[in-house]
This record gives structure tokens, sequence and C-alpha cells, in this order.
């Protein structure tokens, strides 16, 4: 009843396992054969180690032991089913006895629907989130000042605007309905003088997908010319529909404060006195758009004000002298700013002046000098209300600085020539020091700035040389230059650094100038400082950027010369030497590529502090660039001192670095060089410990190595293969070795491999590990593979052409011949021009190459089995074997590496690995050809288990095509 009971169950399967037997099943319903897809006779020799892909030999032993302690458990795993899926299941395992034997019933359900329906929550809560962030940006959109849009560029060249936010009524005067009815709207209100090159920039934009950002300006229907900033990022749709996403915002204020302050600045210095002002009204006037401007300076008793520009509706008027009482004027001088939007000829009804120019609107601000008196307003008056107040009141504020710095010259000016008092006035309040020496170098006048900086009284700072006060040895240069202005009576410059009296560091730019007495002898010299410490801090942060990596903060490879130099010209004597380490990160590039290079940063900035703590106080850290550093030591005792040095540094990165959350484990690479054991020069240098460093990566990376000549040899026996190489092809040095391919039932050759060999002239045949490497790393192996087969095609034509059982020929092709040409058309071409059938042409790829998983890879492979080319994939199981590119790719034969061949079938591991990579092939309908086959053991084992086709030396060793071709004519049983 429990056998029935089981077999009803049509979705659970189930099955009992032996767990003495490693839990090898002895029942399964039929819910586990067609779950499984085996008959019931293959699944009665199965245990978990056959099935289940999480489980090896060890840890099924822990597990059984597991489930003999608590009776059983629920868990989840994954079941490989015939079809080649991995199918994640839940696992309920419980364990009786019976007859003396402890079983296992286990009950698996496919969770596969389970986990599709969670898969389907997280997406609806991820909508819903999505939905809510999308609610909160149009609430933000509707609240942010300016106006945000979206412009569509469709097909038929229109644009469209398909998204207007609320803003766009304050800033064109536009609804949102007029705008998204028509965008001509918008295009309307732009000023046609800058509507053509707004136009240009959008197309240029929508051509080249570059952000448009453009300032023009609009006519506003309430408020006039308005200047916009429109910021705007392109948006390229499949469709082929362009999008702008982007805002619009009033920028008039700031256009006019920049206008203003350009203006001011080439006014400054092309006019003073009353053109100055004159230029100052007329530049309000037009930019503000008001009728009337004045400019007034206040007379002694402050009761008068006397204009000293007056600008009406684009004319000059002729200066007045007005009272101040009854007018908005007077109110101006009693605050800060005055602003009257509206009705001010009701508000001051006594000024006349108001009454007569129809004034509507009036906003006045005070000037004032740099003792902080009033000496003078800046008004506008407009004979209508005034629509911005808040603009006008701040560019007037803006403009009120400069001239009331205007007024304060001109009023100096005046006063100067006739009273000396003033000159002292303006010495007194000047924001730089000045001092006055005489003949013997002693102060005999500080102004109070000076006083002020030294923190001292004054009575501290008269009679004293710079020697005395500040002192230092800034200060003895500084009093050597005042000399040389006695002795030479011509200006001179220093600069000063010195210490204030609070010990505060200061750097002044001292301007030191003669003044001679009557009888032409220079009596004083006069000192006019201006404090530059900010500034010398800045030449200190340009050094630093010239001579630091502003990254890390370490010194770069200019600073790395630099001292370089400094301690070979110090270290004059024989026998004393300095190192030289080069080193960088292994496989930095995968970090940046796979976290991106933010995170990259961090661990540089990391692997940076890492260095300098295992590094000696007098060693110098470098970053030369991207990944690579450099450690300068300049006195090591002996080699044992770097070999210790190098270990620290390997150690310090032994450690892993956490960075934001991620626990990343980077080695270094180090390779050193000896100065003057090695080299005399500083580039040789550079390049020897560049080729020790990639002589430790090709040692296998994390560790390090010295120089020796023999690298050099090495890359320069490298670079004469390179060249002989180049010139090899043409000078009919490569030639093609043949191995025969064996039906090991038969007996009967089936095909051969092609195998290059080199017959180098004066070094006799070298083998392709010399130099294919080579080839492949400079380019040369696409020719190569070319002339390959080219010669392998001809061969075969050769041997078929009174063959009843054709041969087949196999070719390996390189993966950089994948990378660097058409492959697919260059295989049809050689085919075309030799004649050569598809199906006797076998050509022989890497498990690498189909590991890429490339768009180009499957193209060019699907193209050879269109072609009916058969595909094979030498050395199977040597690389990074994935068993799912089997079925992915057009796949014929495997070849099973001579490294598994040769073990067999004395070593168990190796023959076991063969029967499982034969028993693969069968089930995918492969062909299997075992490579490196040398005894009969290996061959009958390789027989005994499926395994037909045999290559090795047990059937003969590579020919040359004379010799291959006699072997095969012996090869009756083939030939017609």
């Amino acid at each position: 009843m429990f056998r029935a009971m089981i077999e009803c169950l049509q979705d659970e399967v189930v099955t009992v396992h032996d767990i003495e037997d490693c839990a090898r099943i002895i029942y399964a319903n039929e819910a586990a054969c067609r779950h499984f897809g085996v008959g019931l006779e293959t699944l009665l020799t199965w245990c978990p180690l056959d099935f289940d892909p999480t489980y090896d030999e060890e840890s099924l032993r822990l597990a059984l032991e597991r489930h003999r302690q608590t009776g059983g458990t629920k868990f989840e795993t994954l079941h490989r089913v015939a079809a080649g899926m991995e199918i994640p299941v839940e696992v309920t395992a419980n364990l009786f006895e019976q007859d003396g034997r402890l079983l296992a019933v286990c009950i698996s359900r496919d969770i596969r629907p389970r986990r599709e329906a969670e898969a389907r929550m997280k997406e609806l809560e991820r909508l819903q989130a999505e939905r809510e962030g999308l609610d909160r940006l149009a609430r933000f959109a509707q609240c942010a000042p300016g106006f945000m849009y979206t412009v569509e560029a469709r097909a038929d060249g229109r644009l469209v605007m398909t998204y207007a936010s609320s803003g766009v009524e304050d800033i064109l005067g536009l609804s949102v309905e007029a705008v998204l009815a028509d965008i001509g709207h918008v295009h309307s209100r732009i000023v046609p003088e800058d509507r053509d090159r707004v136009m240009r920039c959008k197309e240029a934009s929508a051509r080249e997908l570059q952000p448009f950002t453009e300032e023009y300006r609009i006519l506003h229907p309430v408020k006039g010319e308005r200047w916009l900033e429109a910021r705007s990022v392109p948006e390229r749709q499949k469709d082929g529909i362009t999008l702008w996403h982007g805002f619009l915002i009033d920028i008039t204020e700031r256009k006019r404060m920049e206008e203003t302050l350009q203006f001011i600045a080439q006014r400054s210095w092309a006019t003073e006195g009353e053109a100055f002002f004159s230029a100052i009204a007329h530049h309000l006037g037009r930019i503000l758009g008001v009728d009337y401007v004045v400019i007034d300076r206040l007379a002694r008793d402050a009761e008068l004000a006397e204009t000293v520009a007056l600008y009406a509706r684009g004319e000059d008027l002729p200066n007045i002298c007005y009272r101040l009482a009854g007018t908005p004027c007077e109110n101006v001088m009693g605050r800060s700013l005055c602003c009257f939007p509206r009705q001010v000829r009701r508000l001051f009804p006594d000024d006349l002046m108001l009454q007569d120019m129809g004034v509507e609107s009036y906003v006045g601000v005070p000037l004032w000098d740099s003792a902080g008196t009033a000496i003078g307003l800046i008004a506008v008056m407009h004979g209508e209300p005034m629509a911005e107040p808040e603009s006008v009141t701040a560019l007037l504020q803006l403009v009120a600085t400069r001239v009331a710095a205007a007024l304060e010259r001109d009023r100096s000016e005046r006063q100067l020539k006739a009273r000396e008092q003033e000159f002292r006035s303006l010495v007194e309040h000047s924001p730089d020091t000045v001092a006055r020496y005489d003949r013997d170098c002693r102060r005999i006048y500080a102004n109070p700035r000076l006083v002020e900086e030294a923190g001292v009284p004054l009575s501290e700072l008269l009679g004293k040389t710079p020697v005395e006060f500040p002192g230092g040895e800034s200060s003895r240069a500084y009093q050597a230059k005042i000399r040389q202005v006695f002795e030479t009576g011509e200006p001179a410059e220093f600069e000063l650094s010195w210490k204030t009296a609070q010990e505060r560091e200061l750097i002044s730019h001292i301007r030191l100038t003669p003044e001679f007495g009557f009888d032409g002898e220079v009596m004083h010299a006069l000192a006019i400082g201006r404090d530059i410490t900010e500034i010398d801090a800045y030449r200190r942060r340009i050094h630093h950027l010239a001579f630091f990596d502003s990254l890390t903060g370490l010194p770069n490879r200019e600073m790395l010369n630099k001292r370089i130099r400094e301690v070979m010209d110090g270290n004059p004597r024989p026998g004393r030497q300095f190192a030289l380490m080069m080193l960088d990160l292994d496989r930095f590039k995968e970090i940046n590529d796979t976290l991106g290079h933010g995170i990259g940063d961090l661990l540089l900035g990391r692997a940076a502090r890492r260095l300098l703590g295992a590094v000696g106080k007098d060693d110098t850290v470098a970053r030369l660039g991207g990944d690579e550093f450099a450690v300068l030591v300049p006195a090591p005792a002996a080699s044992q001192e770097l070999t210790a040095l190098a270990g620290r540094i390997l150690d310090a990165f032994a450690r892993p670095f956490l960075i934001e959350g991620r626990e990343l484990f980077v080695s270094v690479s180090l390779g050193i060089a000896l100065y003057p054991r090695d080299c005399t020069g500083i580039d040789t240098l550079f390049r020897y410990a560049d080729t020790a460093m990639y002589h430790a990566k090709r040692q296998g990376r994390n560790n390090f190595q010295f120089y020796s000549a023999e690298l050099t040899a090495r890359a320069a026996e490298r670079m004469r293969i390179e060249s002989a190489l180049r010139r090899a092809l043409g000078r009919n040095e490569l030639e093609l070795h043949f191995q025969s391919q064996i039906d090991m039932v038969s007996g009967t050759i089936v095909g051969a491999e092609a195998l290059l060999r080199w017959n180098r002239p004066g070094r006799g045949i070298i083998l392709p590990r010399k130099f294919i490497p080579i080839a492949e790393e400079t380019g040369l192996i696409v020719g190569i593979g070319d002339w390959i087969l080219a010669q392998a095609c001809q061969a075969v034509v050769a041997w078929n052409r009174h063959r009843e059982q054709p041969l087949r020929v196999a070719v390996n092709l390189s993966t950089r011949q994948f990378i660097l040409n058409d492959l697919a058309g260059t295989v049809q071409r050689i085919l075309d021009e030799t004649g050569c059938r598809p199906e006797w042409l076998e050509l022989e790829i890497t498990e690498s190459l189909l590991l890429e998983d490339s768009r180009g890879v499957r193209a060019t492979l699907d193209a050879f089995d269109r072609m009916g080319l058969s595909i094979a994939i030498d050395d199977f199981g040597t690389g990074y074997s994935a068993l799912s590119y089997l079925h992915r790719f057009p796949v014929k034969r495997i070849k099973i590496d001579r490294c598994f061949v040769h073990g067999i079938p004395s070593d168990r591991c190796k023959s076991e690995l063969v029967k499982a990579i034969i028993s693969i092939a069968q089930a995918l309908g492969l062909e299997v050809l075992a490579e490196g086959v040398e005894t009969p053991r290996q061959a009958v084992y390789l027989q005994a288990h499926g395994c037909r086709l045999g290559q090795g030396y047990l059937f003969g060793e590579p020919q040359p095509l004379v010799g291959f071709e006699a072997s095969i004519g012996q090869d009756r049983s083939a030939i017609s």
C-alpha cells in the first residue's frame, strides 16, 4: 500500500536511499524518473554525487553523518537532470531502519514556481517604490523655482513640448496649456537677435548629443525684457526621437549685476570725475529701463545735496543743488536704503521736482566713505510703478560701493592739494602697512595698520631696525635691501616673512621707494607693505600640485627625479649606492572596471598609506601614475635591507582593504634596481627597475625581483625572435608537420592534425611553444594562421584526390585570429582558392575562447557551422570547463588533453575523469578524440569506454608533409 501511495504522487519526486551505500537510490517513483529524465534502471545506479552538483565525496559523507544524528532534515539544493539543467529543489529527508539497513526517504519538490512568485513580488515592490519616487519628483517640479520642461524633436523635424511645470507662467507669461499645444509660443517670446543662435545651438545639441546650455533674452508681456538661462540634457530614444529634459530660470538680476560689474571695471580705468558718474547714470538708466537716475554729493551741513550726475530719459541735465528736507532723498540719508515702488508723489507732495517730472516710483541708496560716513546718495526714479524693486535695490547697492569710492577719491584728491593732513589720514586708514626708515635703517614712522599687524605698541616699533623687530633671517635680508635703496637711489621690492607678537606668521610684499632731500641724496626709504599670506599659500599649493600627486599626496615623478638627482649629487664616494623600487598593484584594472574609478581611487589612497607605513623615514614613496608607485631608498646598508623592505611591503598588502563595506585583496609586484651597480643614468634606472617589476609579474605576481643583466638579455632575445619571426614567413622558414589521427577500432587513418614548426636558419627546428606566445602578443599570428590554413587545405586536397574514404585535417585557431580580422571570410576564401571541401577541414579552438561568449565569437562559429566545417575543442578539461557551452555553440568534437590520457589506466582519478568526459560527449552526441596516446593499455582503456579516435606517438610522430603522405600511402584499405 505504501508503494502504491508513493506511485500516485504525480508531482512530488520520491526516492529511497541506502545510507550505508553512499546514499545510493534503491527505489524511485515515476515522478522521480520524469524529474531526472532517465529510466528507473539508470536511476537505481545513482547516488547524490551523480545528480547533486553541490556535493563532493567529503561533503556528502558529512551530510550523511548529520542525517544519522538528526534522523532527517529539510534543505534546499540543486538537481542536475539529464537535459543538463540544474533545478532548484526542496528536499525533505526522513531516516528509518528496515531489515537492519538505514534508509532515507527523500521527497523533493521543484521550487522554481515559488522562487518565480517571490521574484514577481519583489518586482511589484520595486515598481511601487519607483511610482512613489515619480510622484515626489512631480511635486518637486511644481514647487521648484523656474520652469521645468521636456521637449521632443520628432522624426519630421518638429519640436513639441511634452511636459511643462507651472513655473512657465512666471518665467514666460504663458499658460501650461499654451506651450504644450504649440511650442512656437515659447520661441515667439525670444528676442529676435537671439532666436537664431538659440535654434542653432538646439540643432547642434540634437546632432552631437551634447548638453544644451544657453543664455538669451525674452520679451515678457508684463516684466519687459528678461534674461533667461536654459539648461537641458539630450537623450536619444530607440526610435530616433531626441528628448531634452531641462529647466529655464530667470537670470535677469544676475546679468544686470555681471554687466554692471564689467562696466564699472572698464570705466574705473577709462574715466574719472564727472565723466565716470555720468557714465554710471546712463548705464543704470539703460539697464534698469527707468526714466531718471541721480547721483548726489552731500554738502558739509548735510542739509543740501549737489548732483554730480543727473540722467533724464537718455540725456544729461545740468547739475543742481537742492535742499533735502521734504524729499525722498532725506529719508535715504537716515537708513541703508529707501524704496517707494508706487505713489511717491502722493507721499512727498512738497517735492516740486517729483511733481514736475511725473515720478511714480523711487529707490535710493546712501553712499558711505571708508570711514562709514554718508557722503552722498544714488537714486533711480520712474514714471510708472516699479515691478521688481528688490532687483533694483540690489543693483544700486552693488553700484553704490564703487560710486562711493569714486566720490571719496574725488573729494580726497581735491582736498589733498590743499592739506597734507588729508594725505596722512589716508595713510592712517590704509589697508596696507606704511613705514619710513632713516639712513640707519631705523623705523621713524609706522601707520596704524602696521601697529595692528605687529601686535605691539607704536613705541616698540619706532627707533628699531627690522633686525631688532620683527627679527629673524628674513628681516636681515630685508634690512640689506633697505641699505641697497639708500646706496642706489632705486626702488626695490621684497617679500618679508615675519611673525607678529602673537606668533602669527605673515608674508608681506613690500615696495621700497627712496625719498630724496634737496641735495639729491636719499634721506628716507618709504616701505609700503601688503599682506600676501593667502597668495603665498596659493603659490605653495601650485608648487604642491606641480610636484605632488593630488590623489595620494605622494611626490610625483617630477619630484622623485629631483630627489634622485639630489642623492646622486650628494653621493660621490665610491661604493656608495642607492636603490629604486618600482611596484604596481596586481590586477588593479579589474577592480577599476568592476567596482568603478571611485573605489579604485580610494584603494590607491589606502595603498599609499600602507607603503608609507612600510618604508623607512629617509625613504621616498612616489606615485608615478595609475597604480604604479616607486620607492627611493637613498642609502641601503646591504641587499638584505632591501630584501627586508620588500618583504615588509608585501606583508603590508597581505591584509585585505576594507573600502565601503567591501574586502578587497590586492597584492603588489616589485622590481629593484641599484645605482650605480646596475646603471648610472636616471632613465636607465627607471627602465631596469620596471623590467625587474614585470619579471616579478611573470613569476606569478605578489613577489619582488632584483634587476639582473639576464633580464635585459631575455628581453633582447624576445625582440630578436619577434624580428626574425616577422621575416620567417616571407623566407619560407615555416613548415607544417602532420600527426595521424587513428580510428583505434579499425586501425585506419581518418585524418591528421597540422602542427607548425619553424626551421630557423642556424637554430634548427623550433617548436611552437618558443615563438607562438610572441606571435600572439604581436599579432603576427593572424598572418601565420592564414598561411597554416592555406597549406593544410592544399595538403588535404592532394590526399583526398584518389581516396574513397577522405581524410580530414585539423588546424588550431588562435584567439587573436577571431579578434583582428574577418576570420570566417578568410576561411571561405582559402577554401575557394584551394578547392578544399568544408567537411575535410576541422578547426580546433580553446575553451577560453568559448568562455568569453562574445557576440563576435558566436557569430563566427555559427558561420563556420553553416559552411559545413567541423569545430573541435582542443585540450578539453584543462581550462575553466563549463559544460553549458557545449550546447550553446556548434561543437562537433572534443579532444581529451594528453595530461589526462598520460595517467590512464593506472591513475584512478584521471581514469575516472577520462571516462566522465567520454560519457558527457556521448550524451551530447559529440565525437571524442584522445591526444597523447602512447601505450597499447591506454588505447585499450579508451576503446573500452567508448572513445574510438586517438592521436599520439603510439600511432606515429608528427612528420613533414612528404613523410606523412608516404605513411598514408601505405594505408591501402582507404584507397579506391
